[in-house]
C-alpha cells in the first residue's frame, strides 16, 4: 500500500506544471505578506515615513501595551490623553498610533473634533470626563467591562493574510489533485490500471489517500509559513483580546461587539484554523469525486474551482432564509470571519438553525463530515465497480 501510495503522490507532483503552481502560490503569499503585513498601517505608517518597518511595529505595540485592559472610562481616557500627548512626535516618525485612534474613534463619543483638534493642534492638549459610548450604543452584548482591549491591530492582519492564504491551498490542492482519476481517464489507462491485481480496491484507496495528504500537507507547510512571519515580526502581543475588540471588524454591516461569545482572538483564530481545515478536506472530497466523473484534469479544476467560489457568490444574492442557511454549510470561504461568527451566533432569517454559536459550528463540521464519507464512499465504489 504505502507503495501505490507513494506512486500516486509521484504521479500527480513531479510535473512542472505542478511545481509552477506551487511556486506561483508562494509568491502569491508573499505578496500577501508584502501587503498585510510588512506595507499596513501598523508598519507603513503616514505617508513619508521616517521610521517604517518592524520598528514602527515596536512603537505600536509599546503603546497598545501599555494601554490594556478592560474596558474602562479610565482606560479610555489614557488612551485619548496619552495619544494626545504623543501624537506631535509619532507624526514627525511618520507611525499611526492604530490601536489608540480606532479605540477613540470607535469607543468614544464624537472623537472627530478631538482627534482634528489632536492632530491641528500646535500644543498638546488634554481632554478630562471623558466617557466610553455606552453598551446600546456599541451594541455590545456584554457589559463593555468584561471586554478586555488589547494589540489587536496585528491580529487583525493575520486574519486578513490567513483567509487569503486559504484559498490559495484550495486552489492549489485541487489543482495538483484535479488529475487524481481524471488523469488516467484522459490517457486511457482505466482499462490497464482496472485488470491489475490492486487496480479496483487498494489503488484506489491510494488515490484517495494520496489527495489527502497533498492537501493536509499544503495546508499544514502554508499556515507553519504564516505563522512563523507573524511571529518574527508582529509577535504574539494582544493574543488576550476580546474578538469583540477587534475594532476592524465593526462596521455598518457587521457588528462584532454583538457577538455573544467569551472568545480572545488567539482562541478565534485556533476555531477558524479547525473551521478551513475541514473545509478542506470538503472540498478534496468534491474534487476526488468530481475527477471520478470527468475525462479532463482540466475540466475537474474547473468544476472544482466552481465549488470554491460559486456557494460564497450565491450567499451574495441569498442574503436570508433556507437556502442561504444550506449554502453556509457548502461554502468554505471565511474571509467575512466577523459575517459568519455573528450569523451562527443566532436563529432566524439572518442567523442559522440553532440559537448557539457552538452548536451550530459544530454542527456545520459534522455535516461536511458527512459529505466527506459519503463522497469518499461514492467515488470508491464507483470506481471498483468501473467497467472503464
Amino acid at each position: 500500500m504505502r507503495t501505490i501510495l507513494s506512486f500516486e503522490l509521484t504521479k500527480l507532483l513531479r510535473k512542472k506544471s505542478a511545481l509552477g503552481a506551487v511556486t506561483v502560490a508562494l509568491l502569491a503569499l508573499l505578496g500577501l505578506f508584502y501587503m498585510h503585513f510588512f506595507w499596513s498601517h501598523i508598519s507603513n505608517g503616514y505617508h513619508g515615513a521616517i521610521v517604517k518597518g518592524k520598528a514602527a511595529v515596536a512603537i505600536n505595540r509599546q503603546i497598545a501595551e501599555e494601554h490594556s485592559g478592560y474596558l474602562s472610562d479610565d482606560l479610555i481616557s489614557s488612551i485619548l490623553n496619552d495619544y494626545a500627548k504623543n501624537q506631535p512626535d509619532l507624526k514627525k516618525k511618520g507611525v499611526y498610533s492604530v490601536v489608540s485612534h480606532y479605540a477613540i474613534n470607535t469607543l468614544v463619543p464624537e472623537p472627530t473634533e478631538m482627534l482634528i483638534a489632536i492632530n491641528q493642534s500646535d500644543e498638546v492638549l488634554q481632554f478630562d470626563n471623558i466617557k466610553l459610548k455606552s453598551q446600546e450604543e456599541l451594541g455590545s452584548h456584554f457589559p463593555l467591562g468584561d471586554l478586555k482591549l488589547g494589540n489587536f491591530a496585528p491580529w487583525n492582519q493575520l486574519f486578513l493574510v490567513s483567509n487569503s492564504a486559504y484559498i490559495l491551498v484550495l486552489l492549489l490542492s485541487v489543482y495538483l489533485s484535479a488529475p487524481l482519476f481524471s488523469g488516467d481517464t484522459a490517457k486511457q489507462m482505466n482499462p490497464l490500471l482496472l485488470t491489475t491485481k490492486y487496480g479496483r480496491n487498494k489503488l484506489t484507496v491510494a488515490k484517495l489517500t494520496a489527495s489527502l495528504v497533498i492537501s493536509t500537507s499544503l495546508f499544514v507547510a502554508f499556515y507553519a509559513i504564516i505563522l512563523a512571519v507573524f511571529a518574527w515580526y508582529f509577535g504574539f502581543s494582544g493574543w488576550d483580546t476580546s474578538v469583540q475588540l477587534n475594532l476592524d471588524w465593526i462596521t455598518p454591516f457587521e457588528n462584532i461587539m454583538a457577538f455573544p461569545e467569551k472568545l480572545t482572538l488567539l482562541s478565534t483564530f485556533v476555531n477558524l484554523v479547525i473551521f478551513q481545515f475541514i473545509g478542506l478536506i470538503f472540498i478534496t472530497a468534491v474534487n476526488a469525486f468530481i475527477s471520478s466523473k470527468t475525462n479532463s484534469p482540466l475540466t475537474t479544476f474547473a468544476v472544482s474551482a466552481g465549488a470554491i467560489f460559486v456557494p460564497s457568490f450565491l450567499l451574495q444574492v441569498f442574503q436570508g432564509g433556507l437556502i442561504h442557511k444550506l449554502l453556509t454549510i457548502v461554502s468554505v470561504s471565511t474571509s467575512n470571519t466577523a459575517g459568519l461568527m455573528l450569523q451562527l451566533s443566532h436563529k432566524g432569517s439572518q442567523g442559522f438553525f440553532l440559537d448557539s454559536f457552538w452548536l451550530n459550528g459544530f454542527s456545520i463540521l459534522v455535516i461536511r463530515l458527512l459529505l466527506v464519507f459519503g463522497l469518499v464512499l461514492w467515488t470508491y465504489r464507483n470506481f471498483k465497480k468501473s467497467s472503464h
